[in-house]
C-alpha cells in the first residue's frame, strides 16, 4: 500500500510540474504573439505609466476583465487536474499575475504606457472568477465575446488591424462583451441564458477629442441578448466538455437589442 501511495503521489507530483511546464510554454507564446501583433511597430522608451482611461470608451478595460477572468479558469483547471490543492485561489492570482505581466511591454512602449487602470480592470476579472466559485461552488455569470468586422478598421489599419485576425484584438468597434446567466427558474427553459453586452463605435482613435477632430462621433452601445446557457452543455463526459468549453467562452450568435445614443435597433442575428 505504501508502494502505491508512493506511485500515486509520485505520479501528481509528475503530472504539476508538466501542468507549470506548459502554462510557462503556453505564456511564452502568448507573450510572443502579442508583442508581435501589438507592439511590432512601437519604438521602446524607458519604463513609464499613463492614463489611458479615457480611451476606447473603456471597451479595452472590459476587454482586460475578460481575459483576466478566463485565463483564471483555464489554470484553475490544469492546475486541478494536476492535483493542486486549492487550484481555485491559485489560478486566480496566476490567472492576474499572467494578463497583468502584458504592462510591462504597455509600460516600454512609445504609443502605449503600462496602467492602472488595466491593472484594476485585472484584479475585477480575478475576482469575478474566484468569487462565484466561493460562493457558489461554480460559474453563474459568464463574461463573453463576440466580434463583428467594421468600416473602420480599414481606415487605420495599423491602429485598428490589418487582416481578420488583428482586427479581433484591435477593433473595438467590432467587439462586444458580453455578461450571460441564467435564471433558476422552473419556467425559464434550463438551455438558454440572458446576456446583457457592452460596445461602442464611432471609434478611429483612442480619445473622444481626437477622433471629433476627424468628424467621427464615437459612443457606446448596450445589447439585450439571448445566449446559450455555458453549464447545461458542460456534461461529465470529458470529450463533451472539451467541445463545448467554447460556449463558456464566446456568445452564441442570437436576436439582440441595441440601445445606444443613436436609438433603438433589433439585430435579428448579432455576432
Amino acid at each position: 500500500m505504501k508502494n502505491l501511495k508512493w506511485v500515486r503521489n509520485y505520479f501528481l507530483t509528475s503530472r504539476l510540474r508538466w501542468v507549470l511546464v506548459g502554462i510557462g510554454v503556453l505564456y511564452i507564446f502568448i507573450v510572443t504573439s502579442l508583442a508581435s501583433a501589438w507592439y511590432a511597430d512601437q519604438m521602446i522608451q524607458p519604463f513609464h505609466f499613463f492614463n489611458d482611461l479615457p480611451e476606447w470608451k473603456q471597451l479595452d478595460k472590459f476587454a482586460h476583465s475578460f481575459w483576466t477572468f478566463h485565463v483564471c479558469a483555464m489554470a484553475a483547471r490544469l492546475l486541478r487536474w494536476g492535483g493542486l490543492q486549492k487550484a481555485d485561489f491559485a489560478g486566480a492570482v496566476l490567472g492576474f499575475l499572467i494578463v497583468s505581466s502584458i504592462e510591462i511591454l504597455d509600460g516600454f512602449s512609445v504609443g502605449y504606457g503600462a496602467s492602472i487602470f488595466d491593472l484594476i480592470a485585472n484584479a475585477i476579472g480575478s475576482l469575478l472568477f474566484f468569487a462565484q466559485l466561493k460562493l457558489w461552488k461554480h460559474i453563474k455569470f459568464f463574461p463573453k465575446f463576440s466580434f463583428h468586422l467594421t468600416s473602420f478598421a480599414v481606415l487605420r489599419p495599423s491602429l485598428l488591424g490589418d487582416g481578420f485576425l488583428q482586427q479581433i484584438l484591435k477593433d473595438y468597434n467590432g467587439q462586444t462583451f458580453w455578461y450571460s446567466w441564467s435564471p433558476q427558474k422552473k419556467w425559464w427553459p434550463s438551455f438558454l441564458s440572458i446576456a446583457i453586452g457592452v460596445g461602442a463605435a464611432g471609434m478611429i482613435y483612442g480619445r473622444d477629442a481626437e477622433n471629433w477632430v476627424h468628424n467621427f462621433s464615437p459612443y457606446r452601445k448596450f445589447y439585450l441578448s439571448f445566449d446559450l446557457n455555458s453549464n447545461y452543455f458542460s456534461p461529465k463526459k470529458k470529450w463533451w466538455q472539451v467541445v463545448a468549453y467554447p460556449l463558456t467562452i464566446f456568445k452564441c450568435p442570437a436576436p439582440a437589442l441595441e440601445i445606444s445614443t443613436q436609438g433603438v435597433r433589433f439585430h435579428w442575428l448579432y455576432f
